[in-house]
């Protein structure tokens, strides 16, 4: 916000009142601790008589002061600017932030920033999850069904064939993305090969471990680029033991698809209320801070009023 005049001159009195703290509240006559109701007649009819008075227009206006007086009856006008305020007694947003400011007053719900926090965390973990459950579905299928049947395994290969043409006409140079369908398709045909029934070969399992491999690495890979040694180290580890969990078993495909949607769901629960307990302390914090910065201004008040 600016605090001055464009020319360096000393701030008007009406200036130096709106930037105190509470001065919003002080300077367009409106009682802060009245009602929690936002009386907007009132500040649009204290705004009307101020702004004709500081209008860079008329004789002895200032359009500093101007600017900072519109930006006081948004923010008392606001609900989500006012709350704010109300908190610390001073405006810490840009006079810029107007459209969003106006586009809070129509209704919309503007986050605050310790929502935009958890709504991104929320999101990104989320986000993971659902990867994770629409890869395990996808391994399950792969698992249960396409390499138990050959009218199903071999529509699966064609498939990874095409993808692997596509892949090396877009040219993907260096990637493992050119190699990634002819490695599931292998998998898929050591599987279909070893005793696919009980799902407890040697030689099953190592092929379950190999399509888990290329579906772990698709899903986390952003760059065509070959993977370092410790992405590969780290997928084979992983790899190998949820092979040696699945060993293509129905019931416990189905155990880790239920624990990934019992945990979407506690994710989707729990970050709501981490939310509301993340406002309170911020806001709790920020009361303690307003407290301070009223009680200095008071002192500060006191101590200039001593000295003239």
């Amino acid at each position: 916000m600016a605090s001055s005049n464009g020319d360096g001159s000393k701030p008007s009195e009406a200036m130096m009142q709106l930037l105190a703290p509470d001065g919003y509240y002080a300077y367009l006559k409106i009682d802060k601790s009245a009602s929690t109701e936002i009386d907007e007649d009132l500040i649009k009819k204290n705004y009307r008589k101020l702004s004709l008075k500081h209008h860079p227009d008329k004789p002895g206006g200032d359009a500093d002061t101007f600017r900072l007086l519109n930006r006081a009856q948004r923010v008392l006008k606001t609900p989500r600017l006012k709350q704010q305020y109300d908190i610390l007694g001073l405006d810490l947003d840009d006079d810029d932030e107007q459209h969003d400011d106006n586009a809070a007053t129509d209704g919309g719900d503007q986050p605050t920033t310790s929502q935009g926090i958890v709504h991104d965390m929320a999101s990104m973990v989320l986000t993971t999850i659902l990867q994770l459950g629409v890869r395990t579905v996808m391994m399950a299928i792969a698992s249960l069904l396409v390499v138990r049947y050959r009218w199903l395994l071999y529509p699966a290969l064609a498939f990874l064939g095409f993808l692997a043409f596509r892949n090396h006409s877009v040219a993907l140079q260096g990637g493992i993305e050119l190699i990634s369908p002819f490695l599931i398709g292998t998998g898929l045909l050591i599987m279909y090969q070893s005793s696919a029934e009980t799902g407890s070969g040697i030689l099953y399992w190592l092929g379950e471990s190999l399509v888990i491999a290329m579906f772990t690495y698709n899903s986390v890979s952003t760059t065509p680029q070959l993977p370092s040694p410790l992405v590969i180290g780290g997928t084979a580890v992983f790899s190998l033991v949820a092979a040696l969990w699945f060993r293509g078993k129905f019931w416990n495909y189905a155990v880790v698809v239920t624990f990934e949607i019992f945990l979407a769901i506690f994710v989707a629960m729990a970050f709501p209320v981490m939310e509301m307990v993340l406002e309170a302390i911020l806001n709790e914090k920020l009361k303690k801070v307003g407290e301070k910065v009223r009680l200095q201004h008071k002192h500060m008040e006191k101590y200039y009023s001593s000295r003239t």
